[in-house]
């Protein structure tokens, strides 16, 4: 079944890859460098999954998970790090955020979350 997925990442070589590999899965992907831009979007449209880059300039991915789920709380958000032992992880997690994946992608665990997100908005 076919996800709607918001994905976030300053990085646009990282944006251009997973919305790839996503798409490829057959899900619709919309891709954002901009955190403001992404709060709006995750607000004002209902995805199964938003993934968020933990590092980002202006709002890190812990900050952007509290602001998505204070106006959006039922969102699912997914953090997206290379750095898996970053306190900011455990904070994004304490914020609501149901998981991590690493970078490079750990491919099983994203189907893994893809897949629990049959009962999502």
């Amino acid at each position: 079944m076919s996800k709607k997925i918001l994905v976030v990442d300053d990085d646009e070589m990282i944006l251009f890859v997973i919305r790839e590999l996503l798409e490829d899965m057959g899900h619709s992907v919309t891709g954002v460098s901009d955190p403001h831009e992404a709060i709006q979007l995750a607000v004002d449209e209902d995805y199964d999954l938003i993934i968020l880059d933990l590092r980002m300039p202006d709002i890190d991915g812990a900050e952007l998970t509290d602001r998505i789920l204070s106006r959006k709380p039922n969102a699912r958000v997914l953090i997206n790090t290379g750095y898996p032992g970053d306190p900011l992880v455990q904070t994004a997690l304490d914020r609501g955020a149901v998981g991590m994946i690493r970078k490079p992608f750990e491919i099983e665990k994203l189907y893994d979350f893809l897949g629990k997100n049959q009962d999502a908005p």
